[in-house]
């Protein structure tokens, strides 16, 4: 086949906006169908080099793989061995552990299998995946698996039907990404059958330049096609976003776009002359390993600071640049030449690779290696497992809704002969534990996941909320409270918060003092894991480090919005959760010593925000003084 400048200059306009999107730089916000386009081109150039052998009869199985393996795996190997050591050096054993079981995944050529079924609201979050990004790889090695076979019956015995079928694979695979994109989105996004109709345009391209080379050479209109195409694109990469389903009818858009840009010669035409610069050719010719190297420095970055500087991460794009030149320099192109590494040369040193690979994956993946860790840190791992705080009464796990449950199913004691009611969502219930150390059966609770305490309000995702909200309002008005107090994770529903005046209003007319506690301190992905990356001691010097919560700025202007909301009624009272741990941006209280154990220092929060026991005890005895009737 034929070298052709402009797909590597396509390949570039793929990766950049694909590395651009993961360092969250702001723009390309449709950066990920990078990824799209990439499959397109590899549909038409796995295609064309297998058709042009099948029709000249030199095609071989043998062969073709091989081609595969000099292609993908040395740097993928190489890649793999220095995320490893970052990897052991950096992360936690939870992660650990979730890389360790990503490398075998990756070994058997089945990440994106992985990643959906590791995919879901408890999983952790994407951005600290070293090895995600390989899932296209995978998808691109099944494909590998079955297209050349399927070709090669249909070229050596039914020629004529190259095309159809062709498309028959195509239409099918669309029309069940179609139906996957709103019914099975993860799946949708990850799994070959639901990728497959990318491929297929570029199968189709190829069949296309194939049988009709001379016809699309002399197309008057190609120049205009070709244009079009590139605008096209490009405006996709900055106007879709992760918010539309995807792969859908909607990514036709983009795919049809990079189908004509293949198939188009229009040698003259703008398009092909910006995707013919030299950059973009030297950009396109190292794109492998840059979409290789990216995604594990950008994960390295979050793990040091989970607040990204762009400054930073702009620096790390162009540290991706460096080497990815140094492997394509030095591990692809040696490795691609039959004179320069024999097949059993690489062979060899693809299976030793990949059985240290696995074996690492295995070690790794069973507990994340935790002898890496003194005990004092291991006190902290323990806490990534933590679901129940310790000290909690039995009945509070009756005073908490989980999302499919109304009001309905709460206990009458959480509720009933009581004179201070916490009212609000899973924030709210951690805060629980605190409270009713101090305050005894007194506490009244009524809690319920992801559910602000808000009257009037329709919460999207959960259907019991506006119920269960008009439940507690029932309940104050019989009188018994003589105070409220109103907490959850306001951040999460900034969009919500206007709603707040009129629940105050509400409870205005019933002589009830009410106390809105704003939001507490966010540390992401979670406080353990931010103690462990910072390697801070849990100790009294690092009571109040100079730690900065990941959304201090954030939260404390919707404080400010809370306050002056609640400064409108004379029985609301606001206090700021983030002022009572923190005493600066820099300054927050992390630690505290234990309940039960006082020499032993515990985190505040248990994950990103939901406090411990000692954590929701400091935050208790930091209330108004006159709201409660306390120990202090």
């Amino acid at each position: 086949m034929k070298y052709r400048k402009d797909i590597d200059g396509l390949r570039a306009l793929a990766v950049l906006p694909v590395l651009i999107f993961h360092a969250q730089l702001g723009f390309f916000e449709g950066g990920f169908l990078g990824v799209d386009v990439f499959f397109v081109i590899s549909g038409f150039l796995i295609t064309s080099i297998l058709v042009e052998e099948i029709s000249q009869k030199t095609f071989t199985f043998a062969n073709f793989y091989e081609r595969r393996v000099r292609r993908l795996l040395p740097a993928l190997i190489f890649m793999t061995a220095v995320t490893s050591v970052l990897a052991y050096q950096f992360m936690i054993t939870v992660d650990l552990q979730g890389y360790g079981n990503s490398l075998v995944a990756m070994s058997l050529f089945s990440s994106n299998i992985f990643f959906w079924m590791d995919s879901g609201y408890f999983d952790r979050v994407a951005d600290l995946k070293p090895m995600l990004h390989t899932w296209s790889l995978a998808v691109e090695e099944q494909y590998y698996f079955f297209f050349p076979l399927v070709l090669l019956v249909v070229l050596r015995r039914f020629p004529k039907l190259l095309t159809l079928t062709v498309l028959i694979i195509l239409v099918f695979s669309l029309s069940l990404a179609t139906w996957g994109a709103t019914n099975a989105p993860d799946a949708n996004f990850y799994l070959l059958p639901t990728r497959a109709w990318e491929l297929m345009f570029g199968s189709l391209a190829s069949i296309l330049i194939f049988n009709n080379a001379q016809l699309l050479e002399k197309l008057r209109a190609g120049n205009v096609l070709k244009n079009t195409a590139l605008v096209v694109l490009i405006i996709c990469l900055f106007a879709f976003d992760e918010s539309l389903p995807h792969p859908s009818l909607l990514t036709l858009i983009p795919v049809l776009a990079t189908l004509i840009l293949i198939v188009i010669p229009a040698q003259q035409s703008f398009a092909h002359q910006i995707l013919t610069l030299r950059p973009m050719v030297f950009i396109g010719l190292i794109s492998y390993s840059l979409y290789l190297w990216h995604q594990p420095l950008l994960v390295f970055q979050r793990y040091i600071s989970a607040k990204p500087n762009p400054v930073i991460s702009v620096t790390l794009l162009v540290i991706a640049c460096l080497l990815a030149y140094l492997s394509w320099r030095y591990v692809e192109k040696p490795f691609r030449h039959r004179n320069v590494t024999s097949r059993n040369q690489v062979y060899t040193f693809c299976g030793v690779s990949f059985a240290a690979i696995i074996g690492f994956g295995l070690y790794a993946g069973q507990e994340g290696i935790p002898s890496r860790y003194n005990a004092e840190q291991q006190v902290l791992m323990s806490y990534l497992q933590y679901s129940a705080p310790v000290g909690q009464p039995d009945n509070q796990a009756h005073c908490f809704l989980g999302e499919d449950e109304d009001y309905q199913s709460l206990s009458a004691s959480c509720y009933q002969d009581k004179s201070v009611l916490l009212w609000g969502d899973s924030h709210a219930n951690a805060l629980a534990t605190g409270l009713r150390v101090l305050q005894g059966n007194a506490l009244g609770e009524i809690t319920s996941s992801a559910c602000l305490p808000l009257t009037d309000t329709h919460f999207p995702h959960r259907k019991h909320c506006q119920s269960t909200n008009a439940f507690v309002l029932e309940q104050l008005r019989q009188g018994q409270y003589n105070t409220v107090i109103l907490h959850g994770n306001w951040y999460s529903h900034e969009d919500k918060i206007s709603s707040l005046k009129n629940t105050l209003s509400a409870l205005a007319s019933l002589n009830i003092e009410v106390i809105v506690i704003g939001g507490v301190p966010h540390y992401l992905p979670d406080l353990p894991s931010f103690l462990l990356t910072k390697r801070l001691p849990l100790n009294a010097q690092s009571a109040q480090s100079r730690v900065e919560p990941t959304l201090f700025h954030e939260i404390a202007a919707i404080d400010q919005h809370l306050a002056a909301v609640s400064g409108q009624f004379d029985n609301v009272t606001f206090m700021s959760a983030l002022a009572a741990f923190c005493e600066s941006p820099q300054q927050c209280t992390v630690v505290l010593p234990s309940y039960t154990s006082p020499q032993q220092w515990v985190p505040t929060a248990w994950d990103y925000g939901h406090l411990t026991l000692e954590g929701a005890m400091y935050l208790s005895k930091s209330l108004p003084a006159n709201a409660l009737d306390i120990e202090r």
